[in-house]
């Protein structure tokens, strides 16, 4: 069954949808997340929060949005890893990184959002300027709200985002081979 009108039910509170849908996703997640914790017991767990949220937050889903729903439930599924590190108080460089898992994206933030987990990312940053860098870091690295981010850099959000989507705008550049400081704007 198609996922949008598989989510739809589940938004209708059919329970049997919801059923179906923990079955067709369950395998993508353990997956994903076995391969990224490297653990079969903190991945069976991690799993089992990920349908949890998913449960508790399908009214947010936007069917008519660019996303697909295998994108939203692997950054769930990736959040949910990071809420994981930071609550036993790991490193963020101690999360394990995989140069070849790469997501099908619609946007330039979910793309750099799943490319900030490769090496090649993380070099990349030390490239922008140290404000778009700190703003970036604090933003995905951290999970940290724009709100968080304003307070705690004694900054407007406005001129966060704005740091932040021109670091976003270099590191694509980045990406596809062309000069981040060129060109263009």
């Amino acid at each position: 069954m198609e996922d949008n009108k598989l989510i739809l039910r589940c938004q209708h509170g059919d329970k049997q949808a919801f059923q179906e849908l923990i079955e067709k996703y369950h395998p993508y997640v353990y997956k994903f997340l076995i391969k990224t914790t490297d653990n079969k017991q903190l991945s069976e767990d991690l799993t089992q929060e990920v349908f949890i949220k998913v449960i508790r937050s399908i009214d947010k889903f936007d069917l008519k949005g660019k996303a697909k729903f295998s994108t939203y439930i692997i950054t769930l599924s990736r959040n949910c890893y990071i809420d994981y590190y930071r609550k036993n108080k790991k490193s963020i460089k101690d999360i394990p990184m995989d140069e070849n898992l790469t997501l099908q994206c619609n946007s330039v933030e979910e793309v750099v959002i799943d490319e900030i987990y490769t090496k090649g990312v993380i070099q990349g940053l030390e490239e922008l300027p140290e404000e778009q860098r700190l703003v970036i870091k604090l933003k995905y690295l951290e999970g940290l709200t724009l709100k968080e981010i304003s307070e705690r850099l004694e900054l407007e959000e406005k001129t966060i985002k704005s740091r932040i989507h021109n670091g976003i705008v270099k590191l694509r550049k980045m990406f596809e081979g062309g000069d981040p400081n060129g060109g263009g704007r």
